[in-house]
C-alpha cells in the first residue's frame, strides 16, 4: 500500500476525480437484481427479493455471485453458470430503471467546467461499462473509463487507478476516489489517494474518523462541497 497523500483544498483543487459506477454515479440495483434473479432461475437456484441485492454488492462478479448462492450451493461450477447467464441477460437488457442519481449530472458538468478530469473505475466488465456510460452519459463525457478485464486485476487492486492516471495525464497527487463500497475505500487506500465514501449506494459506511484521507458524503450536495 502506498502512503496516502492528503490535499489542502485551500491551495489546490482536485484535478482528477475517479468515480465508481454502480451505486455511486448510477442507480443500477433494480436492473441488476432483475437480471440476477432470471439467471438464478435459469440455473435452477433460489431467487431473492429485489431489496436484498444491495447486500450482495461489493467486489468482482465472482464474489457477488458467491454471496447470493445458498451455502451448500457455492461451487465454482454454479458460480460460473450464474456469471455466464447473468452477463448475457444483463448485456441484452435495456436497463430501463438505471439512471444517474439525482443531481449527479449537474455536479459532473460543473466539475468539467472547473477543469477537472473525470474517470470511471468499476469491476463491471469493460464492454458492458463502455456500453452503459455511452448510453447514459453524453458522448466522450469521461476522460477515462476502466472496467474489468481478465488481463488486469480487479478492485481493490490499484491497477485501474494507475491506468486512469496514465490515460488522463494526471498525477495521483491531485486525485480523489469516490465510491460507495468497501472495495472502493480499499482501492483508494491501495493507490495512496484520498477517498470520499457516498452513503446512497449499497455499501456500509466506514469509520469516518479512522483516517484523515477518508471523508463521507450523505448526498450529492455534500459531495459537491467536498469536490468543488
Amino acid at each position: 500500500m502506498q502512503r496516502i497523500t492528503t490535499m489542502d483544498k485551500r491551495d489546490m483543487r482536485y484535478r482528477l476525480i475517479i468515480f465508481d459506477f454502480d451505486g455511486t454515479l448510477v442507480d443500477t440495483i433494480t436492473d441488476v437484481g432483475i437480471c440476477f434473479n432470471q439467471a438464478l432461475k435459469n440455473c435452477g437456484l433460489p431467487q431473492h427479493p429485489l431489496e436484498r441485492f444491495g447486500s450482495f454488492a461489493g467486489g468482482n462478479l465472482e464474489t457477488v455471485v458467491s454471496k447470493m448462492l445458498p451455502a451448500d450451493q457455492v461451487t465454482q461450477e454454479n458460480i460460473d453458470r450464474v456469471k455466464t447467464c447473468y452477463r448475457s441477460l444483463y448485456l441484452a437488457s435495456s436497463k430501463p430503471n438505471s439512471k444517474p442519481y439525482e443531481g449527479m449530472m449537474e455536479l459532473l458538468q460543473d466539475l468539467k467546467k472547473n477543469g477537472c478530469k473525470l474517470a470511471v473505475n468499476s469491476n463491471k466488465g469493460q464492454v458492458l461499462l463502455d456500453d452503459m456510460t455511452e448510453k447514459i452519459f453524453p458522448a466522450r463525457f469521461f476522460d477515462s473509463v476502466v472496467g474489468y478485464l481478465e488481463s488486469r486485476p480487479s478492485k481493490p487492486d490499484p491497477a485501474g487507478v494507475k491506468l486512469i492516471a496514465e490515460q488522463t495525464g494526471c498525477s495521483l497527487e491531485h486525485a480523489v476516489y469516490v465510491g460507495d463500497g468497501e472495495s472502493d475505500v480499499q482501492t483508494a487506500q491501495n493507490a495512496g489517494i484520498p477517498c470520499v465514501f457516498v452513503t446512497w449506494g449499497q455499501g456500509s459506511a466506514p469509520d469516518e474518523g479512522s483516517a484523515e484521507w477518508l471523508q463521507q458524503a450523505k448526498n450529492v450536495e455534500q459531495l459537491r462541497q467536498l469536490l468543488l
